[in-house]
């Protein structure tokens, strides 16, 4: 298994991650307890794959699972998928673009 894979499933259920420079921090957000047996083999890959999930993490949404940002005019980071509505408004030939994309198929 890739840390990336990791790291997903370990979102799907439950944990958030934060990359903060070269510090990595999960927290468990999820209902009930985890169950350890399917957690720790997870977790251990995350710890010996640090500096691959820091970079998976800089371009991973875990709202979506998608892996596009695109800066709004703030610097901040939309996600593609999450944030599209966010974009159009900052980035207006967005819109005509995402219609004549999906015009063409």
């Amino acid at each position: 298994m890739k840390p990336g894979e990791a790291v997903m499933k370990l979102t799907a259920l439950g944990y958030r991650f934060e990359a903060a420079g070269e510090r990595l921090r999960w927290r468990f957000e999820g209902q009930g307890q985890p169950d350890p047996g399917q957690v720790r083999p997870l977790l251990q890959l995350v710890k010996d794959c640090r500096d691959e999930v820091l970079f998976f993490l800089r371009c991973y949404c875990p709202r979506c699972g998608g892996a596009m940002f695109i800066p709004d005019p703030d610097g901040r980071d939309l996600c593609a998928r999450c944030d599209w509505h966010l974009l159009v408004d900052f980035f207006p030939g967005l819109r005509s673009a995402f219609k004549s994309m999906h015009q063409e198929i």
